[in-house]
């Protein structure tokens, strides 16, 4: 069953969180745009006369002091962030800047139509909200931290003031699956590549190269499953072509997340008119033998196609188009290396996540992470070789720090004691190779303890994004139930 209608949510269990989520779905809040957001935040505790500041990034924090019994109990932190991966169809008219989200309620699930939720993270800060409104809930004192710009490298939390900060436990909402508690992660480090190229000459004749559709995903949680990257298969595709036909490049145009693997991406190529039988003949059999290679996932939406149409159009040198087709082929992607202590666990990876184009140069995007700081530095030297080798210069931001495991963390015990009592079943205990904001808390205050939980969510970070609404609601209990606890 779907349901579609405004307040959507309003009969939904909780009913504050949910009731709170819907007002965060009506505000505009992609990544770099989280100031309308923060203007909520700060209104929100203006009027319950709690203690708020807002810093110039727009991140919020807000104090709740604690209930009666609970004075000397340790301090909370509950955190989340503010900002959302801004996806859509490529038949969506939805504008991120100014559009509310159209909600869907399905098979109990929300999703949006067309575009990605916002679950990630907008529940937590639903949930954050809800707790802070409630005044029946006992709990100790409590600073809830709003980040920004976590999807596009954590930037908030890194530039964050944490000289007022007391807790010693948090309890980070941002994780995307019900009955697991995270207690290490990734770090990262972002890497832009640009390859200056010069336009010579105009041609007449050209062909697009379209991949579209792929199930993409987070580039740090999905990095190990069978989902191929747009931008590689246009590159694998071109090289080969080059093999045998001659072309120039005149265009690309591909995903523009670092942190989220490529679905679509766009090539337009020119030739010359006596290659066209060659070329054509070629460039569709790649194209066929490179769709029948896409795992189930992939190939259940994905679509590898190419059309030819003539007309003038600028093309790059030739030593320009090898250079580009160098970088899209050999720069480092996927799974560098895995865990051996863990040895179902990524230790280091990288996602060519940004391409495109413009009249002076190809820039790409890469976000390399690893829970050892050694491999995440030797993923940074491959791609500044990568970049030497093809005549590119790059740049480096962004980099944030892992977060070690604790056996003996607290933060992870009350998680277990509460959950087992709630629902009579151990949770499991994990580390994930994406990164988290836990990382950089942890070092910037060493002595504060953290656990990252949340609800299920479903294809994050892409349009068919959805959240489990029991779960949300069995999420929040074990949340309230933590803060009972002493």
């Amino acid at each position: 069953m779907v349901i579609r209608m405004s307040n959507i949510l309003s009969e939904l269990q909780p009913k504050a969180v949910f009731a709170f989520f819907e007002e965060i779905c009506q505000i505009p809040h992609p990544s770099y745009h989280e100031e309308k957001l923060a203007a909520y935040l700060c209104d929100f505790a203006r009027a319950r006369g709690l203690s708020f500041r807002v810093d110039a990034l727009h991140n919020v924090l807000i104090k709740k002091p604690a209930t009666a019994e609970y004075e000397d109990a340790e301090t909370v932190m509950l955190q989340g962030h503010t900002d959302m991966v801004a996806q859509k169809r490529a038949d969506s008219e939805h504008d991120f800047l100014r559009d509310p989200l159209k909600l869907v309620i399905e098979d109990g699930w929300i999703r949006a139509d067309g575009t990605t939720l916002g679950g990630d993270d907008g529940i937590a800060v639903a949930m954050m909200l809800a707790i802070l409104d409630d005044d029946t809930l006992v709990h100790p004192a409590l600073e809830c931290l709003f980040t920004v710009q976590e999807e596009v490298g954590l930037c908030g939390a890194a530039g964050f003031d944490y000289s007022d900060i007391e807790a010693s436990l948090l309890f980070n909402l941002d994780s995307e699956d019900e009955g697991v508690g995270t207690v290490s992660c990734a770090g990262g480090i972002r890497v832009d590549m640009k390859r200056p190229v010069s336009y010579e000459k105009k041609m007449t004749r050209y062909a697009t190269v379209c991949i579209s559709g792929l199930k993409g995903g987070h580039s740090g949680a999905e990095i190990h499953m069978p989902r191929a990257n747009a931008h590689r298969v246009v590159g694998s595709i071109l090289s080969a072509l080059s093999e045998t036909v001659s072309f120039r490049l005149s265009s690309l145009l591909g995903g523009n997340m670092d942190n989220a693997i490529p679905r679509d991406c766009t090539a337009v190529i020119a030739y010359e008119a006596q290659d066209e039988s060659a070329l054509h003949q070629t460039l569709d059999m790649l194209c066929q033998t490179k769709q029948a290679l896409l795992s189930h996932a992939d190939a259940e939406t994905g679509c590898i196609t190419a059309s030819y149409d003539a007309g003038e159009i600028p093309v790059m040198t030739a030593e320009d188009t090898r250079s580009v087709l160098g970088i899209l082929c050999m720069s480092v992607n996927g799974i560098v290396t895995m865990c051996e202590d863990m040895p179902s666990l990524v230790e280091s990876s990288c996602n060519m996540g940004i391409l495109c184009s413009d009249d002076h140069a190809v820039n790409f995007g890469f976000l390399a992470r690893a829970s050892v700081e050694e491999r995440k530095e030797e993923i940074r030297v491959l791609l500044a070789m990568c970049a030497k080798q093809f005549g590119a210069s790059i740049e480096y931001s962004g980099s944030y720090p892992g977060w070690a495991y604790d056996k003996n963390s607290l933060a992870a015990a009350r998680y277990c004691k509460v959950y087992k009592r709630l629902y009579g079943r151990e949770p499991r205990i994990e580390a994930i190779h994406a990164g988290l904001e836990c990382g950089l808390m942890k070092h910037a205050v060493p002595n504060i303890d953290p656990i990252s939980i949340g609800p299920d969510m479903k294809d994050i970070h892409t349009p068919q994004e959805r959240i489990s609404i029991e779960s949300v609601a069995r999420v929040y209990e074990t949340v309230c139930e933590m803060l009972k606890e002493k």
